[in-house]
C-alpha cells in the first residue's frame, strides 16, 4: 500500500592528512571538520529513510489498534510518531547543511598560495549546489509531511469513506515517488564532494610529498632517518592488496575495479539476516546460485547461530564457497549503542561464524546501514571491510512475489556499474534469485565473486 522510499545508503571515511605548514595544517584539519559533518548528514538522510521504511509498519499497527479511526482523528495514533520523526531529521540534516557551508567558508577563507585554490574553490561550489539541492528537497520533504499528516487525520474524520482513504494513500504515494526522484540530485551531489575531498587530500598530501624532499635533500646528518622512512614505505607498499581486483567504494557502497582498466559493469549480490529461524531459505538460495555459477555475501546475524539447524545452514553454505559475512549478534542500530556494546556485537558475531566454518568474516554491513566512528574503528581493527547497499525491494509489500521482485531488481532505475544488491533470506527471494541472475547477465552485468573485493585482514593473500 505505502511504496518504500529508498536512498541508496552511503559511506564515508575518515580523512588523514599530513601537514607541512601552518596553512596546510589548517586546511587539513577543516577538511577533516568537513568530512564529520558530511558524515553527520549522510547518516541523518539514511535515519531518516529507516523511519520511511517502518512506516508502513507503524501505519499497519495504527489501524489494527483501532479499527475506527479515532486515534487518526486525535493524531495519537502511532503513525505520527514516524511524521514527527521524520520531521525532527529534516531539521537536524538543515542544522547539518548549514555547519558544512560555514566549515567550507573557512576552507575558502585559507588564501595562501601554496594551497591548491582553483580545486578548493570548486570544493566550495560544489557544497553550495549539494546545500541548494538538499534545501529544495528538504522544503517538498516537509510540505509532504504536512500534507501526509492532515490525510491520515482525515481519515477518521466523521465523513471519511474508503474512497477517502483509497484517495489519501494514492496522494501520499504520489509525493514519495516525486520525492525520491528529487533524491537523486542528492546523491548525486554528495558523491561529487566525496570526489573532490579526494582530489583536495591528494593535492595537499602532494605538498608534505615535496617538502619532505626538500627536508631530506638539505639535511646534513640524516641518512638514517631516510633509509628508516624508506623501508616503512617499501614495507606498506608490499602489503598493498594488489592481488584483489575490485574493492568497495566508502562513499556509495558499490563495486569499484582497482585497476584503470577493471571491467566496470558488474553486481555484487548480498543476503541479509542468514540464516533466518525458524524457517531458512538461505541454502535453497546458495544452491541456486551454485547452479548458475554465481556467487554472493550471506550476511550472518550472529543470534541466529544459537539454532543447531542455522549452524548446520551455515557450515553447507561456507563449504559450498560464498563468502559470510558479519551482520550484529542482535541486529540493532548501533547508532544508539556505546563503543563496547558495538564490540560485543560485532566480535561476538565474528566468533560465532568463526566456530561453524573456520573463518573469521572479512566484510560488514551494519544493521539498518547506521554506523559511526566507533564502528569503523571496530571494524579496522577486526580486519573488515564495511559496506552498505545500492537497493532492495525484498521487505515491500508488494515485491514479496517472486515474479514481481525479479522485475523490480533488474529493471530498477539505481542498477548501474558496480551496483551492490541488497536481499534477504526469505521464501520470495529464494523464488527469485534465478530470474534475477539470468536478467542481471542479460544485460551484460557480471557477477562479482566476492573473494576478488579487497579487505584489510587479507591483503598479503592470494
Amino acid at each position: 500500500m505505502w511504496k518504500s522510499k529508498k536512498l541508496a545508503l552511503l559511506f564515508t571515511g575518515a580523512l588523514v592528512l599530513a601537514a607541512c605548514s601552518n596553512q596546510v595544517k589548517n586546511a587539513t584539519e577543516t577538511l577533516t571538520a568537513i568530512k564529520t559533518e558530511e558524515t553527520d548528514i549522510v547518516a541523518q538522510f539514511n535515519g531518516m529513510q529507516q523511519l520511511e521504511t517502518e512506516l508502513q509498519t507503524s501505519f499497519e499497527e495504527s489501524l489494527s489498534a483501532d479499527e475506527k479511526l479515532a486515534t487518526f482523528k486525535d493524531g495519537s495514533a502511532k503513525v505520527f510518531e514516524n511524521i514527527a520523526e521524520r520531521r525532527d531529521s529534516a531539521k537536524k540534516i538543515e542544522s547539518a547543511l548549514a555547519d558544512l557551508v560555514k566549515t567550507k567558508g573557512e576552507l575558502i577563507a585559507l588564501d595562501e598560495k601554496t594551497l591548491p585554490l582553483e580545486d578548493i574553490k570548486a570544493f566550495g561550489s560544489t557544497v553550495d549546489a549539494l546545500n541548494d539541492s538538499s534545501k529544495t528537497y528538504l522544503e517538498a520533504y516537509k510540505t509532504s509531511l504536512d500534507k501526509e499528516e492532515e490525510i491520515l487525520s482525515g481519515f477518521g474524520g466523521d465523513d471519511a469513506t474508503f474512497d477517502t482513504f483509497y484517495a489519501g494513500i494514492a496522494s501520499i504515494n504520489a509525493d514519495a515517488d516525486a520525492n525520491q526522484a528529487n533524491m537523486q540530485a542528492i546523491v548525486t551531489g554528495l558523491t561529487a564532494v566525496e570526489n573532490q575531498l579526494a582530489a583536495l587530500e591528494t593535492a595537499i598530501a602532494s605538498l608534505d610529498d615535496k617538502k619532505d624532499a626538500a627536508e631530506s635533500s638539505a639535511a646534513t646528518d640524516s641518512s638514517s632517518a631516510t633509509a628508516e622512512k624508506a623501508a616503512v614505505k617499501d614495507a606498506v607498499k608490499k602489503a598493498e592488496p594488489v592481488a584483489y581486483t575490485y574493492q568497495i567504494n566508502p562513499k556509495i557502497s558499490s563495486v569499484e575495479p582497482i585497476a584503470a582498466d577493471g571491467e566496470t559493469q558488474v553486481a555484487l549480490l548480498t543476503f541479509d539476516d542468514t540464516p533466518q529461524q525458524p524457517d531458512s531459505h538461505a541454502v535453497a538460495i546458495a544452491e541456486t546460485l551454485k547452479a548458475k555459477g554465481a556467487n554472493a555475501i550471506f550476511f550472518v546475524v550472529g543470534q541466529f547461530l544459537e539454532s543447531e539447524q542455522a549452524k548446520k545452514d551455515l557450515k553447507t553454505i561456507s563449504d559450498m564457497g560464498f563468502e559470510i559475512g558479519n551482520h550484529s549478534y542482535t541486529h540493532p542500530d548501533f547508532l544508539k549503542m556505546s563503543y563496547d556494546e558495538q564490540l560485543a556485537e560485532i566480535s561476538k558475531t565474528n566468533d560465532a561464524i568463526e566456530a561453524v566454518t573456520g573463518k573469521r568474516p572479512r566484510f560488514l554491513r551494519a544493521p539498518y546501514g547506521q554506523w559511526n566512528d566507533d564502528t569503523a574503528t571496530i571494524a579496522a581493527a577486526e580486519g573488515m571491510t564495511m559496506m552498505n547497499w545500492t537497493y532492495g525491494y525484498d521487505w515491500v509489500a508488494e515485491y514479496m512475489d517472486g515474479p514481481a521482485l525479479a522485475d523490480v531488481m533488474v529493471n530498477s532505475q539505481y542498477l548501474g556499474d558496480g551496483a551492490n544488491l541488497l536481499m534477504h533470506d526469505r521464501p520470495w527471494t529464494s523464488e527469485a534469485i534465478g530470474s534475477i541472475i539470468d536478467g542481471l547477465r542479460a544485460k551484460n552485468f557480471t557477477i562479482v565473486d566476492p573473494t576478488l573485493i579487497a579487505s584489510p585482514e587479507r591483503k598479503d593473500s592470494l
